[in-house]
């Protein structure tokens, strides 16, 4: 067998466990989600964390077939190191943290985690012990011409799919920068209007007004505004904010959001962004939803209150 054939075939490999992994995530997403979920990082049905995993064990531990054990703490050591430099990696390019383990215990960094690694090892024993002979049976009884075939449009294929998925979800975290400078651009405008409203009443000699009333006003702007000026730290909700300002804001950043940002949001339930996370949130859930209103209910007074389904960051493996 030559090296292009090998490498030809090592691609197919990665292929087709991408696809496995992608199943796996989907179906396991899916039934916590209660909807359907286009897991993945790509628009296709891949996974390409998954098929990296497969091919690098299939490369490195096929020479250990026959011990099971060794297979098993290998497979999940070096699984665990691709989990955590892909996690990274992405982290660095994006902003932007598609998976985390904080929740769970013998954690590293919320990247990778010790139940994950249990099940990356028991995956690696499937792939090497089980289902790697069959595939390569398989692979060895088809055409060349079929392989060079199947590779040259898969990788065309995977190659457009990757273009489009990075671009398009590229200034991803300068959009949701965007929107909290707005957010603080708008708490200061409504607290400057509150206090000057407040203050004309003083010196209109509405001594009729209770005190208690002026004070309620400008505290409860004053409280907006705190909230919103922390925004580029950490963005809990913005109660107390009119509903109807709320969702044009909202509005505003969905209509930039490219659809592979948007798929993003919806793909991954537990998406993070440093510092904008429960933007996130709130957006996801419209999204999901397909109404403008979904993540709050008015309340008596018309206003909106966004604080009850912030994220706390909890989240579930991949």
């Amino acid at each position: 067998m030559t090296i292009a054939l090998l490498l030809e075939k090592l691609f197919l490999w990665g292929v087709l466990y991408s696809f496995i992994g992608w199943v796996y995530e989907t179906i396991l997403v899916s039934a916590q989600e209660r909807r359907f979920v286009n897991r993945g990082f790509l628009n296709g049905p891949l996974c390409p964390i998954y098929g990296a995993g497969a091919v690098l064990g299939i490369v490195l531990l096929t020479p250990l077939q026959g011990y099971p054990v060794t297979i098993f703490f290998l497979g999940a050591i070096g699984a665990c190191l691709l989990e955590y430099v892909t996690s990274w990696t992405m982290e660095k390019l994006f902003h932007a943290r598609w998976w985390d383990y904080s929740n769970f215990r013998f954690n590293l960094n919320g990247r990778i985690c010790l139940l994950g690694a249990v099940v990356f090892g028991i995956g690696g024993l499937v792939v090497l012990e089980i289902t790697q002979p069959v595939v390569v049976r398989i692979t060895d009884l088809l055409p060349q011409q079929w392989l060079h075939l199947a590779a040259g449009v898969l990788i065309v294929l995977i190659g457009v799919d990757l273009t489009i998925t990075v671009v398009g979800f590229s200034g991803f975290y300068e959009r949701l920068a965007d929107f909290a400078a707005d957010l603080r651009q708008t708490a200061g405008d409504l607290k400057q209007t509150a206090s000057g409203a407040a203050g004309r009443l003083k010196r209109d000699g509405a001594a009729m007004v209770p005190d208690a009333v002026s004070n309620a006003m400008t505290g409860a702007v004053g409280t907006l505004h705190t909230v919103a000026g922390n925004a580029g730290n950490r963005i809990r909700g913005m109660s107390g904010l009119p509903i109807s300002t709320a969702n044009r804001m909202y509005e505003k950043l969905t209509d930039v959001l490219s659809d592979q940002q948007k798929r993003m949001i919806r793909s991954f339930p537990h998406l993070r962004a440093n510092g904008y996370t429960d933007i996130i949130v709130q957006l996801r859930e419209r999204l999901v939803s397909g109404q403008s209103n979904s993540s709050g209910q008015s309340s008596p007074d018309g206003r909106s209150d966004l604080n009850g389904r912030a994220s706390s960051d909890d989240s579930d493996p991949r």
